[in-house]
């Protein structure tokens, strides 16, 4: 039990799940061309807890990242796409002659999936993505979603894909959203989906601090938006993707042979025991049935790495 409160629904006694060593995170980032040293300075070891209370994940203490963080990771091909999973999805909810704000937008890419009846407007802090959106001629301004709400503006749709787990203070920025909302507006969530093979996954430096401090499963965003009054909730699984299948397999075969008594998985994993089952996951038969034996086991990890949540 941990004397934490919990960021999205203020409960104590959340339980530790795991302590990562400070030193082993920043390792496991240096081997992807990221530099998080000065981001853990101070810390010697973050844990992960889970609120018993909403089901939420979160890591402490909080150390989030910044606009020289993300600059790092801007410099890698993989990090912002133009074709997200959830944009053809969310687009297909948004009504003609919508008013769309997207919260955290970037370059604003989510427009190019609206039809041209629809009114959009992004925030965004990154001055490189403004920059290039309003260059576009899109309406995309540097300002927090808590400071633009207060400011009276509603929208029919107010969406925010892969933020909220970047978020120091969740049920902040969810209320915020909400605020922006016209009566009967929806709005729609996407984040890393703690329900799927990315709950397991080992060495994944991207799905924890200063990058992401937040665990989202599919009962965390359900309370989350009950607790802001939103009812009518609809949750949307993406296949794998093309990708990320070849991650997905491995997580997999690591899930099955941990379920054997073979492996005990950790979230910073670099030890003897891990990098000789890694030469047994490298074989794609082996991988596959291992991933196969995984999945038939929990049907949870078929599903791909995001989920969406659209309330109103």
């Amino acid at each position: 039990m941990s004397d934490w409160l919990c960021p999205a629904c203020s409960a104590s006694g959340a339980e530790t799940i795991e302590s990562i060593d400070r030193g082993e995170l920043v390792r496991s980032y240096r081997r992807k061309g990221i530099d998080v040293g000065a981001y853990l300075a101070g810390v010697e070891r973050l844990d992960l807890c889970h609120c018993r209370q909403c089901d939420l994940g979160f890591f402490t203490p909080v150390r989030a990242g910044d606009g020289p963080f993300y600059a790092q990771l801007q410099t890698h091909d993989w990090y912002y796409q133009d074709d997200k999973p959830e944009y053809a999805h969310a687009a297909a909810h948004v009504p003609e002659h919508g008013a769309v704000l997207e919260v955290g937008c970037g370059k604003g890419a989510f427009r190019a999936w609206l039809g041209p009846s629809v009114t959009y407007s992004g925030l965004e802090f990154n001055d490189e993505a403004v920059a290039r959106a309003q260059a576009a001629g899109l309406d995309v301004r540097k300002q927090p979603v808590e400071e633009h709400a207060g400011e009276g503006r509603r929208y029919d749709v107010v969406c925010s894909f892969q933020v909220l787990e970047h978020v120091e203070s969740p049920k902040q920025f969810f209320h915020a959203c909400v605020q922006a909302l016209k009566p009967g507006g929806t709005l729609m969530i996407a984040v890393p989906a703690q329900d799927s093979f990315l709950a397991v996954a080992p060495n994944s430096p991207l799905n924890m601090p200063p990058h992401h401090v937040t665990r989202w499963s599919d009962r965390a965003l359900v309370n989350l938006a009950h607790s802001e009054g939103l009812h009518q909730t609809e949750l949307w699984h993406e296949p794998v993707a093309d990708f990320h299948k070849e991650w997905h397999q491995t997580t997999l075969a690591y899930h099955a042979l941990a379920r054997l008594g073979l492996y005990r998985p950790r979230l910073v994993d670099d030890s003897l025991r891990y990098r000789l089952l890694g030469r047994v996951v490298r074989n794609a038969a082996v991988r596959g049935y291992l991933a196969r034996q995984a999945w038939q086991a929990d049907p949870r990890m078929r599903v791909g790495h995001t989920v969406m949540m659209m309330a109103s």
